[in-house]
Parts: C-alpha cells; sequence; structure tokens
C-alpha cells in the first residue's frame, strides 16, 4: 500500500489550533504567570506525567517491541514523556520529541526537539519504530486525526508501531457532557471516540492492524480510556526481525 509521501501530503493544509504560526494569548497565559517560573516548569516535566500519563513507563514492556532504536513522541509533553519512556526502556539512541505550540519545555537533555505540525513531519519515510501520541486526539476532528495517523504510517518503518491514548467516550450521556465541560478548548467540545471509530481512522490511514493496549492506570483525570496500538504492517513471520 502506497502512502501520500511528506511533500505531497503537506499541500492544502488547514491552519491547526496551537501551532507556531498561533499566538499564545496573553489571556489563557495569564493564570500561570502568578505561578513561579521553576514551579511551572518543573510541573510541566515528568512530575505531572505521573498523573497524567501514568502507564507510560509500561510502554516497550507492553508492546513486546524489541528491539526499539527510534522513538518518536508527539505533543506538547512529548519532552519529558519521551525521556520517561527512553529512561524505564533503557533505549540508547535520543527519542525525538516534536512540539507543535509554542511552550518551550523545561528540559531537552537526551532528546532531539523539532517543533513541526504533528500532519507534517519533517522526517523521512521509514525514520521511526515506535511512535506515542499521549492525549492529543480529542483536540481533532475526524479529518485531522487522520492527517496525523497517515503521517505516522509514513514516518514508521515496516514493522513499526504507534500507541495512542485519550479520554474515552462514555455510553453515559452525562459523562460525556461533564468531559465536554472539562476537556474541551477554546469554546469548541472535544473529540470523544469509540474504539470501532478510531480504528476505522487508523485502517483509513493505511495501517494493517488495530488492537486495544492495556494500559492502566491513569489517575488524572480519572476515567476510562481509550488505548490503542497500531501496526504499520501485519506482524508475520515474514517481517519479524526485518530491517
Amino acid at each position: 500500500m502506497t502512502r501520500p509521501s511528506a511533500d505531497t501530503s503537506s499541500s492544502n493544509t488547514p491552519t491547526w489550533p496551537g501551532s507556531t504560526s498561533d499566538p499564545v494569548s496573553q489571556s489563557s497565559a495569564a493564570p500561570l504567570l502568578a505561578i513561579p517560573p521553576a514551579l511551572r516548569r518543573w510541573w510541566r516535566g515528568q512530575p505531572r506525567l505521573a498523573l497524567e500519563d501514568s502507564p507510560a513507563p509500561q510502554l516497550i514492556a507492553l508492546t513486546a517491541m524489541a528491539p526499539v532504536e527510534r522513538l518518536l513522541v508527539l505533543g506538547p509533553d512529548s519532552p519529558p514523556l519521551a525521556a520517561l519512556i527512553a529512561d524505564t526502556a533503557g533505549l540508547e539512541p535520543a527519542p525525538h520529541a516534536v512540539l507543535s505550540d509554542a511552550r518551550l519545555p523545561a528540559e531537552t537533555t537526551g532528546m532531539l526537539v523539532v517543533r513541526a505540525e504533528p500532519h507534517r513531519l519533517p522526517y523521512q519515510d521509514g525514520s521511526f519504530d515506535f511512535a506515542v501520541v499521549p492525549h492529543q486526539l480529542r483536540y481533532w476532528d475526524d479529518e485531522r486525526a487522520q492527517r496525523v495517523l497517515e503521517e505516522l504510517w509514513r514516518v514508521l518503518d515496516h514493522n513499526g508501531v504507534a500507541v495512542l491514548w485519550e479520554v474515552a467516550r462514555s455510553r453515559s450521556a452525562a459523562v460525556n457532557a461533564t468531559w465536554s465541560s472539562l476537556l474541551g478548548r477554546n469554546g469548541a467540545p472535544p473529540h470523544l471516540r469509540t474504539f470501532g471509530q478510531l480504528g476505522q481512522l487508523a485502517y483509513d490511514a493505511g495501517f494493517a492492524w488495530v488492537q486495544t493496549l492495556p494500559l492502566r492506570p491513569f489517575l488524572f483525570p480519572p476515567g476510562p480510556r481509550l488505548t490503542i496500538l497500531v501496526r504499520k504492517e501485519h506482524y508475520t513471520s515474514e517481517n519479524i526481525g526485518r530491517g
């Protein structure tokens, strides 16, 4: 299966909220200004991830991906999360962390930090064997989510996988209403999905295998998560160990 290349997939692209072309508004940043800078940097690092992305240290072991040599993490928390995953798994090569907003990471030692849109990654085809997208899906409608998945498909190696997690859509309308009020951004409600909905987007993006992943517990915010693993190719005897 042939997917769009980096050049063809980047044409006629929409402007993404929170991109480097969108300046951070003073009003949205105002509540943080009263917090000492050192405390803000500390909280934006691994201490907060211990609550929001608490299962991250299990990733390499749960996915049975060995050896993982090229790690890619997307999102505003990508630098500390990439460091946490790499440190726990004992990864030697420096992981790549991709940011699309204007917020500077607190710590970038031991990793390569790149500013780019998640649907226009500055990497060649097949550059990574493992990608992580934590708590970002709710900010993307189906079209944008599929664009990101297509770009992940492109930059993953033939046997690469991506792991994504997000607050799950509930069967309860009351629960979904609560999430909408708490997790929205700039007045827009979050895009919460079921496994079937996200799985179909992944298949449409070109991934050959989609499965749930038993990541738990997530300590904050409380509630169920949608956690999936997508694989670029079927895991068969023909592609195990290649690369």
